[in-house]
């Protein structure tokens, strides 16, 4: 059962990549009276930035949300000359199905916005959701260190710790688009919990469940029951809805403490997550496992309050 809460809204930022699971991610978090969205920062990784960034546009407007500002952020990785991107979503990454343009995006970068919001928030009031590649997550901490520890949590989903990757045998697509960030964000000492293939691959929607969305008569189910049907087929997994639903609901997902680093290095483990048992590199959490009822029931909640 979903219980209301009489807490204050948990504000929040969310750094992403529109693909069509940060399009569930992103509709949750817009929806939600249990969390303040600040603003949606945006980032290379399953399409180019300025298709991220027009995404988030557009599934805002169909939100009902355009009040909330989007900032388009970095292009390309930090030690890259180009982005890693895919196709898995489709070529303009919400699988051919065309929304209204939302409000155009803020002229400031996501690096400055991500920054200053980190600055001007009281330390410990703001939790910063990631869910693409960590490149502006990256930047923010080598431009200021310290500052990503402002945060009173950062939810990133990312990393495959004791599972094998999905873009490469070694590693998870957002580690392996930027290895580098990847490895400066775990290393930055925020309160930092990891949703990895090890939790996103429990998070498995089934037909049935895609066809209720649907059934909920409304343009955003309408909208994400056709973005699902195009996507499912290919990775039938909730991922980024993950972090999200944990900052709703926490009791939802098992976690446990880790000691892990990426592999930086050009080559065949570029992005791994190397786990260390004799508790070397960063510490953080680990989601290792999740009520996958529970959280459908959420994801269709949260998209339900839609028009």
């Amino acid at each position: 059962m979903l219980s209301p809460t009489n807490m204050d809204p948990t504000k929040i930022l969310l750094d992403c990549d529109p693909g069509i699971d940060d399009a569930l991610a992103l509709l949750m978090a817009a929806a939600s009276p249990q969390l303040d969205l600040l603003g949606v920062s945006c980032v290379a990784g399953n399409r180019p930035v300025h298709t991220t960034t027009a995404n988030a546009c557009a599934l805002l407007e169909l939100a009902g949300r355009g009040d909330v500002p989007v900032h388009a952020g970095c292009a390309r990785p930090l030690a890259l000359p180009e982005a890693r991107t895919n196709l898995v979503h489709g070529e303009d990454g919400l699988g051919g199905i065309a929304f209204a343009a939302g409000p155009a995006p803020r002229q400031e970068h996501a690096v400055d916005f991500l920054a200053r919001t980190l600055r001007d928030e009281p330390i410990g009031t703001l939790t910063l959701i990631a869910i693409g590649p960590l490149t502006n997550l990256a930047m923010v901490e080598i431009r200021e260190p310290g500052l990503l520890r402002r945060a009173k949590a950062l939810l990133v989903m990312g990393g495959a710790a004791f599972c094998p990757g999905n873009v490469t045998p070694a590693a998870e697509f957002n580690f392996h688009a930027d290895a580098t960030a990847a490895s400066v964000v775990l290393n930055a000492g925020a309160a930092l919990t990891l949703f990895g293939l090890d939790v996103t691959s429990q998070a498995a929607m089934s037909a049935d469940w895609i066809a209720s969305l649907g059934r909920l008569r409304t343009r955003a189910g309408r909208a994400a029951h056709a973005m699902l049907a195009a996507y499912a087929f290919e990775d039938p997994l909730l991922h980024d809805a993950c972090p999200v639903a944990f900052a709703l609901a926490p009791q939802l997902f098992d976690c446990r403490q880790l000691h892990a680093d990426v592999e930086r290095a050009p080559g065949p483990d570029e992005g791994r997550l190397r786990p260390d048992a004799d508790g070397h590199g960063p510490r953080f959490e680990l989601a290792t496992a999740v009520d996958r009822e529970g959280l459908l029931e959420r994801v269709h909640a949260e998209i339900a309050r839609l028009a």
